[in-house]
């Protein structure tokens, strides 16, 4: 659906006042928009201006959510837009404001867990509006019963739902709302991972890279499982997601505490810097604010490495 289309649909819902013709306006307008408003975000070169432009989004499908609440599209494209915006104009805002700026910073960190937890929300209701029944399981943990019938196309709502919850524990690990549903985050990710190993052309591997890097291995971590994530997005995504590249950097080098992965840490994110973010037009957004957070990241590597040399 072009952008013109959904801005004929958005008139005739608040031209007609039938809520049955309200409702055919945004089940037409939801069987097209999940992917094209995606599309219109990644394609774009200017991170500021989709900012600007994102909350007024989110606002609009709440609007169309609240006018057709059994549409479970609706509420997927609402919950991973929500954590979108929350993880790159919150979150990772706030990442990379100087200590002094630490009242701005918790500012931006508390606003990122409320839309965090709005969109794995949306993402719960989207789930149990497409298997009835599997809230109640899942809320008590049987996740053999929450999770039966679920099959490929499913991995979509359980990425983001996972990912949105172990966002908002990296954000405030004391926080015990987010806490209290970490074990099921981790569920729905290995849940996605076994109906769509390749889901997001590397999106999952990345997460999974960030997941097994960040445990001690008595807790499950495993730099082996991490480095086989790495190496399995960067060829899924025919190496065009450079966000993967920073990751690895921030979780893996980091943990090779000498002159060797001060070296690696360096030389892959100069790496992320050479990019021609007009090569995958498709990624430009996502490429273009991975290549920012690459450069903060070496302007600010000394204080990921705690010796001298």
């Amino acid at each position: 659906m072009k952008v013109r289309h959904i801005i004929l649909v958005l008139f005739a819902i608040a031209l007609f006042s039938s809520c049955s013709v309200k409702k055919m306006a945004v089940n037409s307008m939801a069987k097209n928009m999940s992917g094209d408003a995606t599309a219109v975000f990644m394609e774009d070169n200017d991170p500021e201006l989709v900012g600007d432009a994102f909350p007024v989004i989110l606002k609009m499908m709440d609007m169309l959510a609240a006018t057709s609440p059994d549409n479970s599209t609706l509420k997927s494209t609402a919950g991973s837009l929500y954590v979108m915006y929350a993880n790159v104009y919150l979150q990772g805002k706030g990442s990379m404001l100087p200590y002094e700026e630490w009242e701005t910073q918790k500012e931006l960190y508390d606003r990122a867990k409320k839309h965090y937890r709005r969109g794995y929300d949306y993402i719960i209701k989207a789930l149990e509006l497409k298997h009835k029944g599997f809230y109640a399981a899942f809320a008590a943990s049987d996740y053999d019963a929450a999770f039966a019938g679920f099959k490929k196309e499913d991995a979509a709502d359980l990425y983001w739902g996972g990912a949105a919850i172990l966002a908002g524990v990296s954000v405030d690990i004391l926080d015990p709302d987010f806490a209290a549903d970490r074990d099921g985050a981790i569920k729905m990710l290995f849940k996605a991972l076994e109906f769509d190993p390749d889901f997001g052309n590397g999106m999952l591997d990345e997460i999974m890279m960030q997941y097994y890097a960040s445990l001690p291995e008595g807790m499950g971590g495993s730099m082996e499982k991490a480095l086989y994530h790495y190496k399995h997005g960067v060829e899924l995504s025919k190496d065009s997601m450079v966000s993967i590249h920073v990751s690895y950097a921030s979780t893996i080098c980091t943990k090779n505490q000498s002159q060797e992965g001060y070296d690696e840490f360096t030389a892959v994110l100069e790496d992320v810097l050479g990019r021609d973010v007009e090569s995958v037009p498709e990624n430009r957004l996502a490429n273009i604010i991975s290549q920012r957070k690459a450069m903060w990241l070496l302007e600010n590597r000394d204080d990921y490495f705690l010796f001298g040399f």
